[in-house]
């Protein structure tokens, strides 16, 4: 081996980019395979600052396929106004899902909501609530969080 070689052979950091390279992402491929665009989505609540219109949550919807983000701010995290950001966000525009996932808040792990993915042929799934690695594309880093809450909070006030 060359000198060069060695050194590269040796460096840890070296040794680091070239193992990231090779992993994928934990939504990459895996579960979400066997899904076309719009079949699959994970949802969660955000709470942000009161807008002059009361609403301080924000019902985030990623489609799990491409990363495609939907929102629905509302006054309250409830099952009725989860229902209602998913069909007006998600049914009424990338048609119905074959499966939802979500936290186990009680906004989504009720017998509405129970009722309505059922009369709509939606498989509901629950995951670990704050864990990453079960959540896929939905929970944010925490050094994410202000950065996207401002920025939604500005969405929010330009609307009005």
């Amino acid at each position: 081996m060359d000198t060069i070689s060695q050194v590269i052979h040796e460096c840890e950091t070296c040794a680091a980019i070239k193992q990231a390279k090779r992993v994928k992402p934990l939504w990459y491929g895996g579960r979400w395979l066997k899904y076309k665009y719009g079949e699959a989505w994970q949802i969660d609540y955000i709470t942000l600052p009161q807008t002059r219109q009361g609403k301080c949550y924000v019902l985030t919807m990623v489609e799990a396929t491409t990363g495609w983000l939907e929102t629905y701010p509302v006054p309250h995290a409830t099952a009725w106004n989860t229902i209602l950001g998913l069909e007006k966000q998600v049914l009424w525009r990338h048609g119905t899902p074959e499966r939802i996932e979500s936290d186990n808040g009680t906004h989504f792990r009720n017998n509405l909501i129970d009722t309505w993915a059922k009369a709509h042929g939606i498989e509901w799934v629950y995951h670990i609530p704050y864990h990453a690695p079960a959540s896929g594309k939905i929970e944010r880093p925490p050094d994410q969080e202000e950065e996207v809450d401002e920025a939604f909070y500005r969405q929010l006030e330009v609307a009005s």
